[in-house]
């Protein structure tokens, strides 16, 4: 075992049995004096305390099943220290109960629905940054393509792991991400990332893997964002993936945008999902007028049978989240049950009517290959947020309607999500 492996495994056991006090301890330490060169009271001023208040309704009607309906309210409270020569430390704690309102059987029937009760820290972290490097370790969130946090519900997806970006070069922003856990939206533990994909993936007897590692570089300039990402998963699987954005000069108060995308997957190691070979391609184009944008995107994963999931793209970490431009509130290309190949369209029409009130109605159309199983499905989208202002600044309400029509009698659902949520600084 490498000095590397035994630093992990011995933080990795902190974390998981102290959690975010382990933060907590450190800022007693750095205020306890001990180290004369701290300036206890300029980390006090520089500190800041954070939070959110969300009250969560989510209503589902189904063709096959009972009804259901729940109802969740929570809470997140953040801690970050002020910095010493570039070095912070930050906690989250993240907290949500059903008051009694939930029935027993509803997790039970979905468990990706979300808990009846939520106690963790989901977040708690040790970093460095300068103007050019940020180094982060521990309990985190991780914002990337395929590696995201999915907060839709109550609490994010947050990771145990370390994450490098760097901006020394100008236009460019390199990534290094290496996490061994996973923590869902839903669970008050951490697992390895190893047995949870290979669990959601079908895994009989779920496995252990040492960890997964990110690369990205993205590079920006004026209008145009190229950026790629390597995803290793050993022994399971390596993506690739590279997606550029552009947006057109304005001409008459209409600018024209264009994104493209390409992923491709293959197995690595021991295979142990045995031949993985995907690709993925996807094109995103549309114009925005003022406050109105309309656009139109397209996936395309071809199949390729004799390959797990005849070639369907795997999206190791994601919740309808992923990177690709179909993705609707109910499901994607990754996440449909009857074939993970085929092709998407989707129409979307987004109007702001002010700074208070942001709208979106969108329709998908996914045409699955039908000779491994693909069952066409089809979903409208209705998003509607309003961000209150004045004294009420922070508090916002946000309605999500989805009507999801199917040939798998299974997948038809209506669904309507409503959020109401409270921002809030605390900060000296």
């Amino acid at each position: 075992m490498t000095f590397f492996d035994s630093f992990t495994s011995i933080a990795k056991k902190l974390f998981s049995e102290v959690g975010g006090w382990i933060v907590v301890l450190i800022i007693v330490f750095l205020a306890g004096g001990s180290v004369p060169a701290f300036s206890f009271p300029s980390i006090l001023e520089q500190s800041s305390l954070s939070g959110t208040i969300r009250s969560y309704f989510q209503a589902r009607k189904l063709d096959l099943k009972a009804d259901e309906s729940l109802y969740s309210l929570g809470a997140k409270l953040k801690f970050e220290t002020g910095a010493y020569k570039g070095f912070k430390a930050g906690a989250a704690f993240y907290s949500a109960t059903d008051l009694g309102i939930n029935r027993d059987d509803i997790r039970a029937q979905n468990p990706l629905l979300p808990p009846s009760t939520l106690s963790n820290f989901g977040e708690a972290y040790l970093q460095y940054e300068n103007p050019a490097t940020l180094l982060k370790f521990g309990r985190q969130k991780i914002d990337t393509p395929f590696m995201n946090p999915s907060d839709a519900h109550m609490a994010p997806v947050t990771y145990f792991g370390y994450l490098l970006e760097n901006k020394s070069f100008e236009n460019f922003e390199l990534t290094a991400i290496h996490v061994t856990e996973i923590k869902l939206r839903q669970n008050d533990s951490f697992d390895n990332t190893g047995k949870f994909l290979t669990q959601r993936l079908g895994f009989t007897t779920p496995v252990d893997t040492t960890g997964t590692t990110v690369l990205g570089v993205s590079w920006e300039k004026d209008n145009l964002k190229i950026e790629g990402w390597d995803y290793y998963l050993p022994d399971l699987f390596n993506l690739i993936y590279f997606q550029t954005d552009f947006k057109f000069a304005e001409t008459s108060g209409l600018q024209p945008f264009l994104s493209i995308q390409i992923g491709k997957q293959f197995d690595v190691g021991q295979n142990l999902l045995g031949n993985v070979n995907a690709m993925a391609y996807g094109l995103n184009l549309g114009a925005k007028a003022g406050r109105a944008k309309l656009a139109y995107a397209f996936n395309y994963l071809p199949k390729n049978e004799g390959n797990f999931r005849n070639g369907g793209l795997l999206s190791p970490y994601s919740f309808a989240t992923d990177a690709l431009f179909t993705n609707s509130i109910d499901g994607g290309l990754t996440l449909k049950d009857s074939a993970f190949v085929g092709v998407a369209h989707k129409w979307t029409a987004n109007f702001e009517f002010s700074e208070a009130i942001w709208s979106e109605l969108s329709y998908t159309y996914f045409d699955l290959i039908k000779s491994v199983g693909g069952v066409d499905s089809r979903e409208i989208n209705i998003d509607l947020i309003y961000k209150f202002q004045g004294a009420w600044k922070g508090l916002s309400l946000r309605n999500r309607l989805a009507f999801v029509e199917s040939g798998r009698v299974a997948e038809n659902v209506i669904e309507n999500r409503l959020q109401a949520q409270y921002l809030f600084d605390i900060s000296p």
